[in-house]
């Protein structure tokens, strides 16, 4: 294809010789996002197990999902901005502000949950998987298999991955969140039914219950407080040292 030699050239004299691209803009959500799972990645060493991490892609793409990992599609993190959540979605953590009592808006509430715990818990489950796919002893296929199914189980030991690793580099923002935490579900109705185990149940009954911003945000409340006053409590690097003998079978 032929250029325009005038352009060019004056492209050229306004850049002293050198021809420039605009340079992309700036994603500041992306790049918090990504700048705080560079920092929990480069301390995914565990103790006495060779783990072959392949660093996740970090993308601003959920939508209504929130916040997931996804292993089978591209090893990626998926997380999302406040400006692209339903109308619906936004009013529930405006909602949960309100309960809070502490908390500016939804958008700040959000922020704090999904931006930051949420975003090291779904990295919590990027070492997981990591580690479910690169384990060869004997029990490494009865891990893969419940891990499937065990679905308390695989929420609870992201939890406490990030629940350790705020506990070492932000006590403070982690205690206002639990404190947060505690007050909004208080606020919510159990979805557990009467007689039922709430671990059983919400195996049972996950994919219902994530279709319901309130009783789903009822159940992962609940598992962050229960792991967050679990003793004694772990270090971060405790807390991955013992994802090679995770069987997934405690649910």
């Amino acid at each position: 294809m032929r250029r325009n030699l005038f352009l060019l050239v004056l492209g050229m004299a306004a850049t002293d010789g050198h021809s420039q691209s605009p340079s992309p803009r700036r994603d500041p959500v992306l790049d918090e996002e990504q700048a705080l799972a560079a920092k929990v990645e480069a301390r995914a060493h565990i103790n006495d197990f060779d783990l072959n991490t392949k660093v996740p892609k970090v993308r601003i793409d959920a939508g209504p999902g929130l916040s997931f990992y996804d292993m089978g599609t591209g090893n990626v993190v998926h997380e999302e901005r406040w400006e692209k959540l339903p109308a619906p979605i936004q009013a529930t953590f405006d909602q949960w502000a309100e309960y809070a009592g502490d908390q500016p808006s939804g958008k700040q509430l959000f922020r704090e949950m999904f931006h930051r715990f949420f975003l090291v818990h779904e990295l919590g489950h990027w070492m997981e998987d990591q580690v479910i796919e690169q384990r060869r002893d004997k029990m490494a296929a009865t891990a893969r298999r419940n891990a499937k199914t065990a679905r308390w189980e695989y929420e609870t030991i992201a939890n406490r991955i990030s629940i350790a690793w705020w506990r070492e580099h932000d006590a403070a923002y982690l205690a206002k969140l639990i404190k947060d935490f505690r007050t909004i579900q208080a606020k919510l109705p159990n979805p557990v039914p009467a007689g039922e185990d709430a671990r059983h149940y919400f195996g049972r009954q996950y994919s219902k219950l994530a279709k319901d911003p309130n009783a789903y945000g009822w159940f992962q409340l609940h598992m962050v407080i229960l792991a967050y006053d679990e003793r004694p409590r772990s270090g971060f690097q405790q807390a991955i040292n013992k994802l090679p003998a995770e069987n997934y079978d405690n649910y």
